[in-house]
């Protein structure tokens, strides 16, 4: 351009001025080019992996804060550790892209997606004070069309809005900073951050180290797994991962030694096999059996036991050489190398008479008064009376309750136990022993036919037919809520009652939360009979709510009464889970909680939590003074109501027990506590309590430990496997 000539005139003059200094602006020089890396790593002011971090160290503070887990110094410092590791992993993965804007979406996507997960979790935890795995919450939230369900789910929202909007803190700040804020030079090359993920990566393996050696928390990752005790112990995120690895279940196989026909475990025990003596039948007589077997007991007239145990003929030699898996060949090596228990006076009582089982929604021993609940009074006092009894919190609310109370079986899933018992053969539920024995059947709620999926579940429980709101039970209650007790009572007596045997099942509803006037139709229904305690509102509400059940339990009995029958029907009432809508709660309108004032004395471990009451009552046990001071649990319904009625039934089949045999008692919980007759051992704290004046075996919280993992491991292959139908399905 230098070359080229112009007219000799100003014009020309400027126009080459400006030419020249046109191509003095837009040339680019190699050099230059080079000399000016910085324009090229010119970013916001913070990276998205920061964003990732410090959200993910946020979230997890915010959460365990929130859940008031007791301060341990030791579980805080593995919370921490494996929260920074994983965060770093996170992190990295924030950052996989050379794509700044890439980075940028991959943060927030992280970042949302981890308060998202930890906001649900906290809320899951505020309503029912146990978390869930990703299947349980996916099968919550297909019940949220349903529409107590929506209304509880908007009142949460609602409620703890100001705790999403902490939980969106981090996420709003990154976003504002890096709209208004300069830019700047970037800080990590990506050579650094690969040394971010070696150190998130040894961190990480430091955490492991102390969460496999150094925490007293271990077992809740390992062979005592379970997700609430995992998230509270390591944190949400550690469960979830663990929770995916093993399929939710314990680590190791506690069925795995045992070694044949009559192996024993590694501990050389029979899990089954109690060193007490039987009570031996004494006709008429009160047997006071004291600390031998903890029963106060007077027969009744009962047919002589046909047998001396309670077992089937059973070729598990057969089985065990012809198993189609090591699993299957397993659990028959397992169920024969137990001692089955002995038939007793109790056995066949009941034969030939109806059974009536009603598992009554957030039931509680301290609703039972003679003055306010004189029907359930009479039911407990006057019929078999259990003093020790209780309804572990299994992690699933109703639905695990439920499961319990009717399969005998630890529901290891949650929810999705009871969704997959459907297509399963659940051979000894009391509906399809009876139902064997021609008994005519039904099963009943007042509430949404296929809430938790009772439409596909309930039948298979042993019951010809399945009625709920939306399948006929609409006809017989009123719209509200919760529904009521008394008209479903009312409703369906008749449809039963002159079909003689019967075998019917109640899943009642109106003990349900919300424990208010506003909140409960059932507790505004009844509000002035508890306007005389000497209570809170709630207490009152909730005590409300449940003289529902009373009314209802009366109309049950005066019906059989007249109808003649009374002397040859059995109710059998318990609860699914202990009334935790009176716990502190959001979502219950509970901020300081009320369950301490209800029971009288403070809730402090699973132990006083889950307390409550088995009522097994008929007209021909009044005046009779059967009581049960053993420690009993939900898995006992089954194998105890099996022998009460004499069916054909086999003790090493169910991991529950005749508690009128000479089986050793063993109550159990999900995280593996358990409590016996000699004492308790709370596995949170990893500590056993004897009870007062006994003397404890050596290796006795050893020997009792194994079985309660053997116990958990079984009912969850007998789920996994179909082994019911293996054993009796051809």
């Amino acid at each position: 351009m230098s070359n080229m000539s112009y007219p000799q005139n100003d014009r020309q003059d400027e126009l080459r001025a400006a030419l020249d200094g046109f191509e003095r602006r837009t040339r680019r020089e190699p050099a230059q080019t080079k000399e000016n890396p910085l324009r090229k790593r010119r970013s916001g002011p913070l990276p998205p992996w920061l964003l990732v971090l410090v959200s993910f160290l946020f979230d997890t503070i915010l959460f365990h804060i929130w859940i008031k887990e007791p301060f341990h110094l030791g579980r805080w410092l593995g919370i921490l550790l494996f929260a920074l590791s994983l965060g770093m992993l996170f992190a990295l993965i924030a950052t996989i892209s050379r794509n700044r804007r890439a980075h940028q979406i991959l943060g927030l996507v992280v970042s949302i997606f981890w308060a998202v997960m930890f906001l649900v979790e906290y809320f899951v935890w505020d309503s029912f004070k146990n978390f869930f795995t990703i299947p349980q919450l996916i099968s919550g939230s297909g019940n949220a069309g349903q529409e107590d369900f929506s209304a509880r789910t908007f009142n949460l929202i609602l409620t703890g809005f100001w705790r999403i909007l902490l939980f969106a803190v981090p996420i709003v700040a990154y976003l504002l900073i890096n709209r208004y804020a300069k830019p700047r030079h970037r800080i990590m090359t990506r050579g650094a951050r690969r040394l971010l993920f070696v150190g998130g990566a040894v961190l990480l393996a430091v955490a492991v180290f102390f969460a496999m050696v150094v925490s007293a928390d271990t077992r809740t990752l390992t062979d005592q797994y379970n997700f609430t005790a995992a998230t509270e112990s390591f944190g949400l995120p550690v469960a979830l991962i663990r929770d995916q690895i093993n399929g939710g279940k314990p680590t190791g196989d506690p069925l795995g030694d045992i070694d044949g026909p009559t192996g024993t475990h590694e501990w050389d025990v029979v899990p089954t096999t109690s060193d007490k003596a039987p009570v031996e039948p004494s006709g008429s007589e009160v047997i006071d059996s004291g600390e031998a077997t903890g029963q106060t007991v007077e027969t009744t007239e009962a047919p002589e036991p046909a047998k001396p145990y309670s077992v089937l003929q059973i070729d598990f030699d057969s089985l065990i050489a012809s198993a189609k898996s090591e699993r299957v060949a397993t659990l028959h090596k397992y169920v024969n190398s137990l001692t089955p228990s002995k038939t007793n006076e109790m056995t066949g009582i009941f034969q030939g008479k109806n059974l009536i089982f009603i598992t009554a929604e957030s039931f509680s021993k301290e609703v039972i008064r003679e003055d306010l609940t004189p029907t359930l009074y009479r039911m407990y006092t006057q019929g078999i009376t259990f003093t020790d009894y209780y309804q572990p919190a299994w992690g699933g609310s109703t639905s695990t309750g439920e499961y319990t109370n009717l399969t005998g079986l630890d529901p290891y899933e949650g929810v999705e136990s009871m969704k997959k018992s459907a297509t399963r053969n659940l051979y000894f539920t009391m509906g399809n022993q009876l139902m064997r024995l021609g008994y005519f059947s039904r099963a009943y709620h007042n509430h949404t036919y296929n809430y938790y999926s009772r439409d596909l579940t309930h039948e298979n429980l042993g019951y010809e037919k399945y009625i709920g709101v939306g399948t006929g039970m609409e006809e017989g209650v009123s719209k509200a809520w919760p529904e009521s007790d008394l008209e479903m009572i009312d409703f369906t007596v008749p449809q039963y009652i002159d079909h003689q045997p019967f075998s019917i099942y109640y899943m009642t509803v109106s003990g349900h939360g919300l424990y208010s006037w506003a909140g409960s139709d059932m507790s505004r229904k009844h509000k002035d009979e508890v306007q005389g305690l000497n209570a809170s509102e709630h207490v009152k509400a909730y005590i409300a709510a449940n003289l529902e059940l009373e009314a209802a339990m009366k109309s049950l009995i005066d019906q059989l009464e007249a109808a003649g029958i009374a002397d040859d029907t059995v109710i059998v009432l318990t609860t699914d889970h202990y009334p935790y809508a009176l716990e502190p709660s959001e979502t219950w309108g509970i901020p300081n909680g009320v369950l301490d004032e209800l029971y009288g004395f403070p809730n402090v471990d699973c132990f006083t939590q889950d307390h409550n009451a088995l009522l097994i009552w008929s007209g021909c046990l009044e005046g009779k003074n059967i009581v049960v001071d053993d420690p009993v649990f939900s898995l006992d319904i089954v194998p105890t109501l099996s022998n009460l009625f004499g069916t054909e039934w086999d003790s090493r089949l169910l991991p529950g027990r005749d508690v009128f045999s000479d089986a050793e008692p063993i109550v159990f919980w999900p995280n593996c506590s358990w409590k016996t007759d000699l004492g308790k051992y709370n596995a949170k704290t990893g500590t056993f309590t004897p009870n007062e004046g006994v003397t404890v075996p050596e290796g006795y919280t050893d020997r009792i430990d194994a079985i309660v993992r053997q116990k958990i491991r079984y009912s969850d292959e007998c789920l996994d496997l179909d082994y019911f139908d293996i054993l009796f399905g051809h």
